[in-house]
């Protein structure tokens, strides 16, 4: 396949991924009786179940091997990711749609905060001034929620997502010729015995529609993944990020459209703040990566 043609290719793929994940908000405000952990339970599951299709065409028999395979690296991505899970369902049930993928937005800033610290990777001075903007951003979103414990309490979990995200990313970037597609499986299984330990195996009441809500979720996570694998091995870094950038910028506009979850005046002006300097920074890293004529791609996700 021409280098033009596998790039089409990649970012169609990147892009399909962002769009299948950005309805996670409005499924989960579908669920009515299940809570958090239930609902974890299935998405879970449901996760599992594409996963394994994935990996059985990709990997075939060496699906479990290859997780093996990852060592250290594998083992300790798998146990950061699980609980991530579980963090992104609960900050989904206490906050809005809008201030959890606003803060989520702002991984790739805090991932090129990490690597310089643990990598000694350097940062520019656009991405320190970019960080402090993200920071500013969540204050003002923060500052409408003070009177609702709730949303306080979920938009500290949407910063867990972001933390353990960003150390993954860190783990892989220390480790690039590892796969790590395998330990994302394995993070489902994971995911689904914190479920299983906070439910305490209570699921049998809960409605079918809800279970089918819960793993239509798994079914966009792992699907989201399967193209971000694949999508990433053939567009440059710093465009993925721009890319992935939709999954966020989507989610509260379907929950709007589907759920009537409107954002408040304040939630908007912290987002808008929070994306404009996250768009901002990831722009930049395109012209920067054309001008020092590199194709970096990157090992994996957000």
């Amino acid at each position: 396949m021409p280098p033009r043609s596998r790039y089409t290719f990649g970012a169609v793929i990147v892009v399909s991924g962002a769009l299948a994940l950005s309805f996670s908000g409005l499924i989960i405000r579908q669920v009515e009786v299940a809570d958090a952990w239930q609902i974890l339970f299935f998405r879970s599951l449901g996760m599992i179940v594409t996963l394994t299709l994935f990996l059985s065409v990709t990997h075939g028999r060496k699906m479990v091997s290859g997780f093996f395979k990852s060592g250290w690296r594998g083992w300790s991505l798998a146990l950061l990711i699980g609980p991530s899970f579980a963090l992104y369902i609960l900050a989904l049930t206490m906050a809005s749609v809008a201030e959890v993928s606003f803060v989520v937005t702002s991984l790739p800033l805090f991932t090129a905060l990490l690597a310089w610290l643990f990598l000694r990777e350097r940062v520019r001075l656009g991405t320190w001034l970019a960080i402090i903007v993200v920071l500013l951003g969540v204050s003002i979103m923060v500052s409408d929620s003070f009177n609702e414990a709730g949303n306080v309490f979920g938009i500290l979990a949407a910063f867990g997502v972001t933390l353990t995200f960003a150390i993954t990313i860190v783990l892989i970037r220390s480790g690039r010729g590892v796969d790590m597609t395998p330990a994302t499986w394995a993070a489902g299984f994971i995911g689904l015995a914190i479920a299983v330990a906070l439910t305490g195996g209570d699921i049998g009441a809960v409605p079918v529609m809800d279970i089918v809500w819960g793993s239509l979720m798994g079914v966009t996570l792992g699907f989201g993944f399967g193209c971000y694998t694949i999508g990433t091995r053939h567009v440059p870094a710093a465009q993925v990020a721009i890319l992935v950038l939709l999954e966020q910028a989507l989610n509260p506009v379907w929950a709007w459209a589907g759920a009537g979850e409107t954002p408040t005046v304040t939630i908007l002006v912290g987002g808008l703040i929070i994306v404009a300097a996250v768009s901002y920074r990831a722009i930049v890293g395109v012209i920067e990566e054309k001008r020092a004529g590199t194709s970096t791609v990157p090992v994996g996700d957000d």
